[in-house]
């Protein structure tokens, strides 16, 4: 993808009028993040045994355990279903563990699904330990391909976005 000179963003009508597709604000950061996922985050991940979702997991449950099973779907932005895979395949490779939460002496609570809590064994924690360390240095290397000034407004910048329209909390927050 070659920079253009001058950027279709520039001046930007109420109807977006001119806008392509591929100037798209979607379409750049899709293509950015597919980029960065496959190019930055699998190849190091794949070296630890790890997919995506496993490592997205694996981070917030190390960081926030033990977390209730609703507050890992929020945070992850995965949705309940590849949740509650990803921690199935994870639990059986031993990196984490999950139990059912119950009220005692409540009929009302056994009639419907118990809270889960999800929390990290040490193998878990030791795969953290080991692949945090590449995560961030992975990071660090693409930040710095900007100048400071451009990290920064580009940090305020996605605030300002994810506040206007609605972020999905701590969505991506490993990769």
């Amino acid at each position: 993808m070659t920079s253009k000179t001058t950027s279709p963003w520039s001046k930007v009508s109420s109807s977006g009028s001119h806008l392509n597709v591929e100037d798209f604000l979607t379409f750049r950061l899709t293509r950015l993040s597919n980029s960065l996922r496959t190019n930055l985050t699998k190849p190091y991940l794949e070296s630890f045994g790890l997919s995506l979702p496993e490592w997205r997991l694996l981070a917030l449950v190390a960081r926030f355990a033990p977390m209730r099973f609703s507050e890992v779907t929020a945070r992850s932005g995965m949705d309940k279903g590849q949740v509650s895979r990803t921690l199935r395949v994870m639990a059986s490779r031993g990196l984490t563990k999950t139990k059912a939460i119950r009220d005692r002496g409540s009929r009302s609570t056994e009639a419907l699904a118990a809270p889960v809590m999800v929390s990290i064994t040490p193998k878990g924690t030791s795969l953290y330990k080991a692949v945090l360390p590449v995560a961030r240095k992975r990071q660090a290397d693409m930040l710095l391909a900007l100048s400071q000034p451009e990290r920064v407004a580009l940090y305020s910048i996605i605030d300002k976005l994810s506040a206007n329209i609605g972020d999905a909390e701590g969505a991506g927050d490993a990769e």
